[in-house]
């Protein structure tokens, strides 16, 4: 009810009008005219704060804000003139007129920028308060002021808005405990799309097709969301804002809420505006204009933590499945096969009687570790019924023995994710095709495959976008591939979790041939499905019903299989072997099988940043000769990564 009203008051308030431009309340004319004065004295425009505040950037030689919002601006020329839109604000800084619903003085949808008026103005000599804004004042009583903190939830591959992870910002009490931080607020923003998850959802968000808004709920939220129903990890920056500075940054947010900017996936973003949250709480920092020209949830982690100082403590809360898995591996398989079976039905409850307490205890608590798993992926209470009862019966029994429990949560990985490679790749790579050799060129917008360093990131996971291969031979540089979209999620089967492991890429591609020729351009899209599996802690291996289809010159559908296994070495050492083969359905080729045999080995060289790698692949037809399309390729390259 408490964010239901909140809510309201929100929506309520963005239905004011902004202060006129043009019209001056006599009675404060000299004083308007003094601020003005005096705002021109200090150039106040061109202060950071004033232009953080209203999210101002170079752009084409000139300032823009990125706020997309006509309402937004006082001034007709706001959105391009920081000075205009200041010297707006202060002609309409006493109009206390209230807003036709929401009762509130117009000045409240502009809180952030008011309260700075009113400190520089206090700081030049003037006395200025603005209005008090009753419904900021309630809303922000409601959230927490004794410490911010900086959420980052792990990659998800199954969300394309996801899947560079997300983060967002929570506000702390000033109550101990880690169970303390469930009912604390936290706030992200975040594309407001109506096209669910699907390719027209990144297509969309990719060039701005949607807004972008802030959105508050309760941590323990956000927590189901991430940590229990998308199995992420939750890393926790604690920042050292002071209680002013979470001020400004409510103030900030409050006033950004009323508005929008049109979303783009790489810059106008939710890490972008996590940014601008901290700049305008902290103005001395300049995190945006230092970092690069996109943003990812991710870089901007690495970016809040450059700062001196600014994060004191780290912590980290690992999902319940990775939690659920570090245990059931620890498990001895007798005690496995026990609390499975007790898992699907606790008639068999009485068999463990023969067992000490610590047996028993070890048992059920996996045991109930699984079913809570269980019900957290149902849909609906009544679809979970059995599985709570039988937690209701299982926790009673555990109740009653006195063992001390060996189900811990999982420990921090060796490295985090912010110590991870960086996010955008160059490499360069010399080759030969048959007789002819050649010299590669890559660059990378984003973000990781499964033969980049692994700290920081799921093991043999891929997720980019962007990636693009230029050929070098014969004093020509000719375009070879470019990777529109690319994502693989390895999914490991359990035996209470079994998910499917997605394989989807989009790219404009050459075809190489023998001898280094190319193929015309085509539009290639390959999608996969199937099954991941653990070969230990070090290994997994794949298998996936596939298939691609090419649109171009000489279009083809071909329908196959995909096999392949990615092997951790050493924590710097990896390798990868993929066999495809594929049926073409339908083409200039079609009946006709092909094949392709790949392996590659990954040495990861300095602190994470670079990669040598060497590949070697075999192609060819299985019932067809065509010299062209069967040779070997050998190819050694390096990688670097900022």
């Amino acid at each position: 009810m408490i964010m239901m009203y909140r809510y309201l008051i929100v929506c309520l308030l963005m239905m004011s009008s902004p202060a006129s431009a043009d019209v001056i309340d006599t009675p404060h004319a000299s004083d308007i005219a003094r601020m003005l004065e005096l705002t021109n004295q200090a150039q106040l425009a061109r202060q950071a704060e004033w232009r953080k505040l209203n999210l101002y950037h170079s752009a084409l030689g000139g300032l823009t804000s990125r706020v997309d919002d006509p309402s937004y601006f006082l001034s007709p020329n706001g959105k391009h003139d920081p000075q205009a839109e200041l010297e707006a604000t202060i002609r309409g800084a006493f109009d206390e007129s209230m807003a036709t619903n929401s009762r509130q003085p117009n000045v409240c949808r502009w809180i952030a920028r008011y309260q700075y008026l009113s400190r520089s103005m206090k700081v030049l000599g003037f006395d200025y308060a603005p209005p008090r804004c009753e419904g900021f004042e309630r809303w922000k009583s409601g959230i927490a002021t004794h410490r911010a903190t900086l959420v980052f939830a792990s990659v998800y591959l199954n969300s394309p808005a996801s899947m560079y992870g997300h983060a967002f910002i929570r506000f702390d009490s000033d109550s101990t405990g880690q169970y303390n931080r469930l009912n604390d607020a936290t706030v992200g923003y975040s594309v407001q799309g109506t096209d669910g998850n699907g390719a027209m959802f990144l297509v969309r968000s990719l060039f701005g097709g949607y807004p972008g808004t802030f959105g508050f709920v309760p941590y323990y939220v956000k927590m189901r969301e991430y940590s229990d129903l998308e199995n992420r990890d939750l890393w926790e920056y604690q920042t050292n804002l002071s209680g002013d500075e979470i001020e400004r940054m409510l103030a900030f947010i409050w006033e950004q809420s009323f508005t929008y900017m049109d979303y783009y996936f790489f810059d106008d973003n939710c890490a972008l505006m996590l940014l601008a949250s901290f700049e305008a709480a902290r103005p001395s920092l300049d995190m945006i204009g230092q970092g690069k020209p996109w943003y990812i949830p991710l870089d901007m982690v690495k970016q809040v933590q450059k700062q001196p100082g600014l994060i004191e403590q780290i912590h980290y809360r690992p999902s319940q499945y990775n939690t659920l898995l570090r245990n059931y591996d620890l498990t001895a398989e007798a005690e496995k096969k026990q609390a499975l079976t007790l898992a699907n039905d606790d008639s068999t409850l009485p068999s463990l009687d023969r067992l000490d307490a610590a047996g028993q205890v070890r048992i059920l608590d996996v045991t109930l570790g699984i079913l809570e798993y269980q019900r957290n992926r149902k849909h609906s209470e009544q679809e979970a019924a059995a599985i709570s009862a039988r937690q209701i019966r299982l926790s009673g029994v555990r109740s009653k023995l006195g063992a001390e429990s060996v189900y811990h949560q999982k420990e921090p990985p060796a490295q985090r994710p912010d110590e991870g490679h960086g996010s955008f790749r160059a490499g360069v790579a010399v080759g030969m095709v048959g007789s002819a050799s050649y010299t590669q060129l890559n660059l990378r917008g984003g973000y990781h495959d499964s033969l980049d360093p692994q700290s920081g990131f799921a093991q043999g996971a891929s997720s980019k976008i962007g990636d693009l291969y230029l050929r070098l031979n014969a004093d020509r540089i000719r375009f070879e591939r470019l990777d529109l979209f690319d994502v693989f999620a390895p999914s490991v089967q359990t035996e209470w979790f079994r998910p499917t492991t997605l394989k989807i890429n989009i790219s404009i591609r050459r075809e190489v041939l023998q001898d280094d020729a190319l193929a015309p351009a085509a539009l290639r899209i390959q999608v996969g499905a199937g099954k991941s599996y653990s070969l230990g802690n070090d290994a997994r291996a794949y298998v996936l019903a596939d298939s691609v289809s090419s649109a171009g010159a000489s279009a083809s559908v071909a329908l196959g299989s995909t096999v392949g296994a990615i092997w951790a070495l050493t924590p710097r050492l990896r390798t990868e072997a993929v066999s495809n083969t594929y049926w073409y359905a339908a083409g200039e080729q079609k009946g006709v099988w092909s094949y392709r045999l790949s392996a590659g080995l990954a040495w990861d060289m300095g602190c994470n940043q670079s990669n040598m790698r060497l590949n070697i692949a075999r192609q060819g037809l299985a019932n067809a000769i065509d010299p062209a399309r069967t040779f070997t390729d050998v190819q050694l390259a390096y990688y670097y990564y900022f």
